[in-house]
């Protein structure tokens, strides 16, 4: 059942959003020679390049600097710098070792907030926060469970040193597992009776009509376990061979062949190849445990037996959804990480002739039922990556320092009210179309704004972009601010075998994998920097070698190269790592 936006704002609403604004419009046009204030920030990513060049002029953020904000009833203009696409960390890291900082720092990608705030890169917000942004302050009171998430620990004082994003719900993810459904109907057989599958889409102008018969070796219409997938390699093999793909897989992973955060990992009996905290509360290394030895095994197995990518370990270095989109995107790829413009038959664009009558469904991570001990069999995933209750963080760096924070604390404070959450998360509706007349909407359908408003207070998206692949819904959204992301207030109105993909997704939550900022990020720096050269030289280390578990350099059913793999990680002193984070995880709950 769906929530209506009183449980999410509570009391929030009404007297203090006219405390966040104290105007309406007669604002400026968020052009720096037409405001009180001009601020700079600089985020992680922009926008769909086929919609605006230049994120000054979404649609949703021109709206809302038409108003006026703080105590003396500025305008204010931004001025975005944003990093060329796919280069967001090195962009980062070059910027803020040179200390030309922005005024306002996206914080997908930071640094510990306490290192931030010891090496005078970012500002105490402890007095300024509760003094010009009573929604965000409010929303900590009544959500008593991540109140402590926007607090950091300095010297036993609680301080202010970010703005966090709220998120409704825990339950969205933009991507996750992907996998060739129409390989499967057309190739394969049921494994019970030997049946060939049928499969077929009921209307074509729908990427969600597909109808098949489709049944696992698990039982159900979905794969749950590594068995399941091992059954589907088979499968894809015959597909690509009777399609005459010569460069094609079934699957390919990040380049080390694990994922710092667990991922699949945790699909060998929990937990992440680094650092985690486990079900019984105790901080753990895991790259050598037994779970980790079983995904090495696992994927050893996967990559003589054809079914890796034999090239993984020189593909991009994004570890989830792009590690080769190219040949992903050509449709000669089994399963991968994916979005959810990949979905159903949205790759059908003409891109390659592979492609034509694709099929993509939505899987969880797996369980394992094949490899190592019984430790690492039949356990649910429980170190997986994706949005919690809590959001991105959000910095004011001291290159701000002299300026009107007022106004800008102010205007980010109005996103925590249900006009500016629905500004961030959805876009314009269609009064404020009418009101602006926004080309950017109007050229594409969007006439009728962004979304409606439905009987029981809950919002449906609007058609257009039910049916978008991501690229105009992130175009007319202001999406990169700090506020309330909503989400099970919204009706996207997607197909049942789209909810149903993404539902997958989700399927287990995240209980032991320490997540963005959560719980490390209270550290102080002498503990971040020691931890830090700890990890790098793990982390190469890992990097390296890992890669020679899969490719059959060393073996990973070796019990002589598994205690060598073992030894080196335990010279590296892991296990103080753990000692400082021990405190840490016992005070702060995993989001």
């Amino acid at each position: 059942m769906k929530k209506t936006l009183k449980r999410v704002f509570g009391a929030v609403l009404g007297t203090t959003m006219a405390m966040s604004l104290l105007a309406g419009c007669g604002g400026g046009d968020g052009t720096s020679g037409n405001a009180d204030e001009t601020y700079t920030m600089w985020i992680y990513s922009g926008q769909d390049a086929a919609y605006y060049l230049d994120y000054e002029e979404n649609p949703a953020l021109q709206y809302a600097l038409q108003k006026k904000y703080g105590p003396d009833e500025k305008s204010l203009a931004i001025d975005f710098w944003v990093p060329p696409s796919g280069s967001a960390a090195d962009n980062y890291s070059t910027m803020m070792g040179s200390g030309d900082y922005p005024d306002v720092i996206d914080g997908s990608i930071s640094d510990a907030p306490t290192v931030m705030y010891e090496t005078g890169q970012i500002m105490d917000l402890t007095e300024l926060i509760p003094q010009y942004m009573p929604n965000y302050m409010k929303y900590l009171e009544e959500h008593p469970e991540i109140e402590h998430k926007a607090y950091v620990d300095i010297d036993g004082e609680k301080k202010m040193l970010f703005i966090r994003t709220m998120n409704e719900d825990r339950d969205y993810t933009y991507s996750g597992v992907e996998y060739r459904r129409d390989w499967i109907a057309k190739y394969g057989t049921n494994p019970e009776t030997g049946e060939a599958f049928s499969g077929e889409f009921t209307d074509e102008d729908d990427p969600d009509s597909w109808v098949d018969d489709v049944v696992f070796p698990s039982g159900g219409s979905d794969p749950i376990y590594i068995s399941d997938w091992e059954w589907m390699f088979e499968i894809f093999d015959k597909a690509m061979e009777a399609e005459g793909i010569t460069d094609g897989y079934c699957l390919s992973v990040y380049y080390p062949g694990f994922t710092w955060n667990g991922d699949f990992t945790s699909s060998f009996g929990g937990g992440s190849p680094l650092w985690y905290e486990d079900l019984d509360g105790k901080v753990q290394f895991g790259a050598d445990k037994p779970q980790f030895r079983a995904l090495m095994q696992c994927l050893n197995t996967w990559y003589k037996k054809g079914w890796l990518d034999q090239s993984f370990n020189q593909r991009t270095s994004d570890a989830h959804y792009a590690i080769d989109d190219t040949t992903t995107r050509q449709g000669k790829v089994g399963l991968w990480v994916g979005l959810e413009s990949q979905l159903g038959g949205r790759m059908d664009v003409g891109a390659s002739e592979y492609t034509e009558g694709i099929c993509s469904y939505g899987a969880p991570w797996p369980i394992n039922d094949v490899y190592g001990d019984e430790s690492c069999k039949n356990v649910e995933p429980n170190a997986v990556e994706y949005t919690g209750l809590t959001g991105t963080t959000w910095y004011i760096t001291t290159a701000a320092e002299g300026k009107d924070l007022g106004t800008l604390l102010s205007f980010f404070d109005y996103f925590y009210t249900e006009e500016g959450a629905l500004l961030k998360s959805l876009g314009l509706s269609k009064e404020q179309v009418e009101e602006t007349q926004n080309q950017i909407y109007l050229d594409n359908g969007l006439e009728n704004g962004a979304y409606s408003v439905k009987e029981d207070g809950t919002y449906l998206l609007d058609p257009v972009l039910q049916k978008d692949s991501g690229g105009l819904a992130k175009a007319a959204a202001f999406t990169m601010v700090p506020g309330i992301t909503l989400v099970s207030s919204v009706d996207k109105g997607y197909a049942e075998n789209y909810e149903h993909s993404k539902a997958l997704w989700t399927l287990y939550p995240n209980k032991t994998f320490f997540q963005g900022s959560d719980v490390t990020s209270y550290m102080t720096e002498e503990e971040t920097k020691n931890n830090g050269n700890i990890h790098a030289k793990i982390l190469d280390y890992m990097t390296v070698n890992a890669p020679n578990f899969i490719m059959g350099k060393t073996d990973p059913y070796d019990d002589g190269d598994w205690n060598d793999w073992c030894k080196m990680l335990e010279k590296y002193g892991y296990a103080k790592v753990n000692d400082v984070i021990q405190p840490y995880a016992d005070k702060y709950e995993i989001d």
